[in-house]
């Protein structure tokens, strides 16, 4: 299930982050973005799995952050999140949607190019929707 990060949820998203990235983001940042509609996770049987924040900027989704946990990659969550942003963008009347991908990290970039994004300058990747 996907729903809206709270609070308490925190905790574990931050773990799941420094987990994920040699260079996580640090806990005020994910505070920072309680409320907003585009910071939601993925939940299964009360385990939160992963997470993404995503912003609106004009008429694109800017997809700031997306983990999953390392216990659950190639499960198909990255997937739901994903297609969870672009549904999102759409209700917004976004038509493209952007993200950032580091230079070493070959396996995130396949993913997405396996999803039809595109790269469109140095470490950015964009798809229309």
């Amino acid at each position: 299930m996907i729903r809206n990060v709270v609070g308490s949820d925190l905790s574990e998203i931050v773990d799941i982050e420094n987990l994920s990235f040699s260079v996580p983001w640090p806990r005020f940042i994910f505070k920072s973005h309680l409320g907003s509609p585009g910071f939601v996770l993925y939940e299964q049987d009360g385990v939160i799995k992963g997470y993404v924040i995503v912003d609106i900027i004009d008429s694109r989704v800017h997809l700031g952050s997306i983990a999953v946990h390392p216990k659950y990659l190639r499960c198909g969550i990255g997937t739901k999140l994903l297609d969870w942003c672009i549904d999102f963008g759409k209700m917004y009347g976004a038509s493209t949607i952007t993200l950032e991908v580091r230079e070493k990290n070959r396996n995130v970039q396949m993913f997405y190019l396996k999803l039809d994004f595109q790269r469109c300058y140095q470490k950015q990747y964009c798809a229309a929707i």
